[in-house]
């Protein structure tokens, strides 16, 4: 006599499915406004160029993380720390467009969420 155990793994594909919909819309999202974070941050700069070094190499990225998603915004020039600490941070803008831009990506964030579970 043999006996069998059947398991029906298609709530866990539809589940994974959705999972991984989610994670590769939340990839294009970030990436997006992180290239948004260096716009701002190259056109709103408030220090005036003479190399325009500082301005070229602010980098927007996002990047996957164990649990979620990151979105940063550097300086790539070994002076930026000067812009963005000293001078009573009047030169920075790293820390402003975060403050500014994040708002904004925690509503677009809601709203692409809301599409995603509905859909």
């Amino acid at each position: 006599m043999s006996s069998s155990i059947r398991f029906d793994f298609s709530d866990l594909n539809e589940g994974l499915d959705k999972m991984l919909k989610i994670d590769a819309a939340l990839g294009m999202y970030c990436n997006t406004k992180a290239q948004e974070f260096e716009s701002y941050a190259k056109e709103n700069r408030p220090w005036t160029d003479r190399t325009n070094m500082a301005r070229q190499t602010l980098k927007g990225s996002s990047k996957k993380m164990p649990f979620g998603w990151r979105i940063q915004l550097a300086h790539g020039v070994d002076y930026g720390v000067w812009l963005e600490l000293a001078n009573e941070k009047q030169y920075a803008i790293v820390e402003p467009t975060i403050r500014i831009k994040s708002p904004e990506v925690i509503k677009g964030m809601n709203t692409l969420f809301s599409k995603i579970l509905k859909g």
